[in-house]
């Protein structure tokens, strides 16, 4: 009679526990210092152009990251797949996506500089003509960078992204001394995306491999879901601000709901950290057998009382925090911060689920 067939034991290489630690690490981090930087630089333009600056800073910013989606053309994942299975081809990989984006942004950009010119509001037009550079930088550097990704090194792109916010951060402030206007920002973190770039390029030199790989062509067919998706996702994240516009809010009040998300989306950075600090323990509660569903459900429940706790918090501090951090013009921005702060806990349970079912 024949026994009935077990599986093989899974054997742990402690190597690659310690790549995917190190990996989650500095994707957490990065995300961490992407999101303080961002909260730094909203509050400079709140101290120094008020409102209607955050409204405006908020709208660009927003637009510049769908169009760094659109301009990437999914390629980032692909490349993180297609390097992962063929390291030996990683440079050749990189060329051809490259390739299939400077097709596509040969015509978008111009479409794209037409379609700003339209827009009546003058700081408006011109701040979101100043993050033009911007996406285009920023999409070479999430495309270099994700070659090193295929590679299982996510430090890279990090610390090119730590660059970018710093010097962006460092001008914006220099800006908000002397006086600049607020579309000048936009000069800012075109800067700073340029010498993140420029790192990330000189270390783009590590890249070794001319194997034959796929065309342009067939990885930009493969990247179109993936753009499909990310720019769904992105436009869910930022429609609030994009309907506001459309349905007549003034650049000023947006400014009062953009200076709330800013300190709602800064507090989500202490559920990454608080699930890389975990990550550890629950990979050696997973490895003891634990009911994934139920285990997943508690630390959700803990996750979203823990989001609960900020909650009560924010809601106590709103009107303090708006008034020293953001300064007595947004006062009217209290009673919008109150509400936005019930996002934490279904924030904070969903993020640490997702760590229980990684």
């Amino acid at each position: 009679m024949i026994g009935r067939l077990r599986p093989a034991p899974i054997v742990y290489d402690p190597h690659v526990i310690q790549r995917i630690l190190r990996n989650v690490i500095w994707l957490g981090l990065g995300e961490v210092l992407v999101k303080g930087g961002l909260f730094v630089a909203t509050v400079v333009i709140a101290r120094s152009a008020g409102p209607v600056g955050v409204g405006t800073f908020s709208i660009a910013y927003s637009a510049a990251l769908i169009a760094v989606l659109i301009l990437a053309l999914g390629q980032q994942e692909v490349l993180i797949r297609e390097v992962a299975r063929c390291s030996e081809g990683a440079r050749s990989l990189l060329s051809a996506s490259q390739l299939a984006q400077a097709r596509l942004a040969r015509w978008l950009v111009p479409l794209a500089v037409i379609g700003v010119l339209w827009v009546g509001d003058r700081e408006l037009r011109l701040a979101l003509l100043t993050f033009v550079p911007y996406a285009l930088l920023r999409t070479a550097t999430v495309t270099v960078g994700a070659a090193f990704k295929g590679l299982d090194r996510m430090d890279v792109e990090a610390r090119a992204r730590a660059y970018e916010v710093a010097i962006a951060v460092v001008v914006i402030g220099v800006g908000a001394i002397v006086g600049w206007p607020v579309w000048s920002v936009g000069i800012a973190f075109s800067a700073g995306s340029a010498v993140g770039l420029l790192w990330l390029l000189a270390r783009s030199r590590e890249l070794t491999g001319e194997r034959s790989v796929p065309g342009s062509g067939v990885l930009q067919q493969e990247g179109i879901p993936f753009m499909a998706l990310a720019v769904v996702s992105q436009l869910l994240v930022h429609a609030d601000r994009f309907l506001l516009a459309f349905f007549g809010v003034t650049t000023g009040e947006i400014g009062l709901w953009g200076a709330c998300g800013t300190v709602v989306w800064a507090l989500l950075a202490l559920p990454q950290l608080m699930t890389l600090a975990l990550y550890p323990s629950l990979s050696r509660i997973a490895e003891t057998g634990a009911p994934p569903r139920t285990f997943g459900l508690a630390a959700g429940a803990a996750g979203g009382a823990v989001g609960l706790i900020f909650t009560f918090a924010l809601r106590w501090v709103a009107e303090p925090l708006i008034d020293v951090v953001f300064g007595p013009e947004f006062g009217p921005a209290v009673p919008l911060l109150r509400q936005l702060a019930w996002a934490l806990p279904g924030a904070y349970a969903l993020m640490t689920m997702g760590a229980v079912y990684a």
